[in-house]
C-alpha cells in the first residue's frame, strides 16, 4: 500500500527529526567549566584577584623551577637566595660567610627578613577576601574540608602564636596565614605577628650560621665542588618521581578495567 511506512525510513534533511528539534543533546548542554570549580571568588575575577591566585599558586612553582640552581645559590649566592624565598639554608650559609667578612652581617639579616616576609600579607588578604572559598585550593576531600573548617573555632591569641612560630620548621606557616585572614584577624595585629616572628628566625638561623662560621664555609665549598651533581640529581629526581606517580596513576586505571 502507498501509505504504509517503511519500519525504518531515514529522515529528510529538514525534518524534525533530522534536525533535533525539541531534544537536548549532549553536545547542546552548556558544558561545565573545570576552572569553576577551582577558583575561589564569587564571579568575574578581578586584578586582585589573579594576583592573589598567582601568589599562592604561581609563586611556589617558580621556587621549585628554581630548585636545581639552589646548591649553586647557596654557596655563591646566598644572599640572593634570602632574597627570593627567604630559605633558613640560605640564611644559615650566609651568617656563616659574614663570619669569615665576606658579606656584612647586617645585609644577612636584612635579606633574610624580608624573603621571609614580603608575600605573608598576601596569604592572609587571600582568606579575608575569599572566605570560604579558600578551602577549595587546600581541602581535596571532605575529611580535609572537616579538619580546616575546625581551624575557625581558633581563638585569636592561639593564631597569634601560630603565626609568630610559623616559621618555624614543620609549621605550616601559609594556612597559618590564610586561616588568620579568613577568622578575620586584624591585619595590624598579624603584622605584628607576623614581622616579630620572621625576625626572630632570621636572626636564629644567622646566629647558627655565625657560630658555624669557617666550619659551615668549608662544608659550602665541598657543596660548590660537586653543585653540578647535585643539580643534576635533583633534576633527574624529579623527573623520575613524575614517572613513577604517573606509571602508577596508569596503572591503577587499568586494574579495575581488567577485574
Amino acid at each position: 500500500m502507498s501509505d504504509e511506512r517503511r519500519p525504518h525510513d531515514e529522515a529528510e534533511p529538514g525534518d524534525s527529526t533530522f534536525d533535533g528539534a525539541g531534544e537536548n543533546t549532549a553536545e547542546d548542554q552548556p558544558k561545565e567549566n573545570p576552572w569553576a570549580a577551582l577558583k575561589p571568588w564569587q564571579g568575574k575575577a578581578t586584578g586582585l584577584d589573579k594576583l592573589l591566585l598567582f601568589i599562592i599558586i604561581g609563586v611556589p612553582l617558580v621556587y621549585l623551577a628554581l630548585m636545581p640552581a639552589r646548591p649553586w645559590m647557596l654557596v655563591n649566592a646566598p644572599v640572593l637566595q634570602e632574597f627570593i624565598n627567604g630559605a633558613k639554608t640560605a640564611v644559615v650559609a650566609a651568617g656563616a660567610y659574614a663570619r669569615i667578612g665576606e658579606i656584612p652581617l647586617w645585609l644577612v639579616i636584612v635579606a633574610g627578613f624580608i624573603g621571609m616576609a614580603k608575600l605573608d600579607w598576601a596569604f592572609w588578604l587571600a582568606g579575608r577576601r575569599w572566605g570560604d572559598g579558600v578551602l577549595r585550593l587546600f581541602a581535596q576531600n571532605e575529611r580535609q574540608l572537616k579538619r580546616i573548617n575546625q581551624l575557625k573555632q581558633i581563638p585569636t591569641w592561639a593564631l597569634f602564636l601560630m603565626t609568630l612560630v610559623s616559621r618555624c620548621p614543620g609549621v605550616p606557616g601559609t594556612l597559618v596565614y590564610i586561616v588568620a585572614g579568613w577568622t578575620r584577624m586584624r591585619l595590624s595585629l598579624f603584622l605584628i605577628a607576623d614581622l616579630i616572628g620572621c625576625l626572630l628566625f632570621t636572626l636564629i638561623w644567622t646566629f647558627l650560621g655565625y657560630q658555624l662560621g669557617e666550619a659551615a664555609v668549608d662544608v659550602l665549598k665541598v657543596v660548590d665542588k660537586y653543585a653540578l651533581w647535585l643539580t643534576l640529581a635533583i633534576v633527574v629526581g624529579i623527573f623520575v618521581l613524575a614517572y613513577v606517580k604517573e606509571y602508577r596513576k596508569q596503572r591503577n586505571a587499568q586494574e579495575p578495567a581488567e577485574d
